[in-house]
């Protein structure tokens, strides 16, 4: 299974805005999962100090949240890993 390039991908993400998205990609284990959801939800993924440290960390890994909307739960993917962005 081919992944795409992770520039692409965070040009995409940064272009979705706040419209619903579709993302595949290969989860560690080597399975791949699908999420549909938003990048920017609005809701707060975190709020205190620890969990901004927690964003930053997150971004410097090059890992994506993204909030889906039928678990309504924030999940997260890295950008490396992406099969496909809708």
């Amino acid at each position: 299974m081919q992944v795409m390039n992770k520039e692409l991908v965070l040009k995409i993400i940064e272009s979705k805005g706040t419209k619903i998205s579709t993302v595949s990609f290969v989860k560690a284990d080597g399975t791949t999962r699908v999420i549909n959801g938003l990048f920017r939800a609005t809701s707060r993924m975190v709020g205190s100090e620890r969990g901004v440290r927690q964003g930053i960390a997150m971004k410097e890994r090059q890992q994506v949240a993204m909030y889906e909307l039928v678990s309504k739960q924030w999940k997260s993917f890295y950008a490396d890993k992406v099969v496909s962005i809708t």
